[in-house]
């Protein structure tokens, strides 16, 4: 990734951490052929324009921890350029379920853009998170801004519907049936299957994305009244390893199908509180665990 973080990590359950293992690498490849492809490739055929291709490498890239175990996952800008939407379980340790540190996001505009993580002060869905569950998010600010950086807008008022048309950006996913290098965003056309009723703080829906290691975190883009507005965030897949998995049709009792949380409800919520937050610490973020100070 050039930077010295080896792609490492592990599955744990049906959720997609967020590394690259060291094993023969597959995918959780649903109805058919692996979709995916270089953002430069299919981002025209997808109705992106130079400007959206370029917003989307500038605002999304890679996020990862080196301490105590690497992690390796996707992510992008939300709400602010000051801090990242991801999946929560990509900061902690899948064996002691501590939270891991020395984390960054790297984008992948040209040239890249590498800036530290705090997730001390981050917003997760639950310490540790269970991975894939409702509450596998995490909102974790950044040291300092990326300037000039847009993130995609969120439609409140536009619930996601089954038949919806996605483009959902993943940093590197593992065992891509197609090569692209490591610096450019990868990208695949899918779409929202079902949308199940929510019980949780968080909303959730079901797709038919493409998905493997390191898939984790993905943005979820879609166009509302013509404009690109995020959705989701991937959080888990099907047995992505299991060979049966690749070019299964759409199955969710089977596992061939790909959850992604939506960027309303809970999700949100702690974006808002959190870009606040960062906006009246002026001195950096406030870690959670510290007291505001008295006035």
């Amino acid at each position: 990734m050039g930077h010295g973080l080896t792609p490492l990590g592990r599955l744990v359950g049906a959720a997609l951490v967020g590394a690259a293992l060291a094993v023969p690498a597959s995918a959780n490849i649903i109805d058919g052929t692996d979709d995916r492809d270089s953002l430069l490739v299919l981002g025209p055929q997808l109705g992106l324009s130079d400007d959206e291709i370029a917003r989307i490498r500038k605002v999304s890239g890679y996020v990862g921890c080196f301490r105590p175990t690497p992690s390796l996952g996707s992510g992008a800008l939300f709400l602010t350029n000051n801090q990242i939407l991801t999946a929560g379980h990509v900061f902690f340790d899948p064996t002691t379920g501590l939270r891991r540190s020395n984390c960054f996001f790297k984008n992948q505009e040209e040239p890249f853009v590498q800036v530290d993580l705090v997730p001390e002060a981050a917003r997760f869905g639950a310490v540790p998170p269970r991975p894939g569950s409702n509450y596998d998010f995490a909102i974790v600010p950044l040291v300092r801004p990326i300037e000039g950086a847009e993130p995609f807008p969120v439609a409140e008022d536009a619930p996601v519907r089954a038949g919806d048309k996605l483009i959902v950006v993943t940093a590197h996913p593992a065992g891509m049936e197609k090569e692209v290098p490591n610096e450019i965003p990868v990208v695949q056309p899918c779409t929202i299957r079902r949308v199940p009723v929510s019980t949780s703080i968080t909303s959730f829906y079901r797709s038919d994305c493409d998905a493997s290691g390191s898939s984790s975190g993905g943005m979820n883009l879609s166009r509302v009244d013509g404009e690109l507005v995020y959705r989701g965030v991937t959080i888990t897949t099907g047995l992505w390893r299991d060979p049966a998995m690749r070019g299964a049709p759409y199955d969710e009792k089977r596992g061939s199908v790909t959850t992604a949380l939506g960027t309303d409800a809970a999700v949100l919520k702690a974006a808002k509180e959190l870009a606040i937050d960062n906006l009246f610490w002026a001195a950096g973020p406030r870690l959670i665990s510290n007291p505001p100070p008295s006035q």
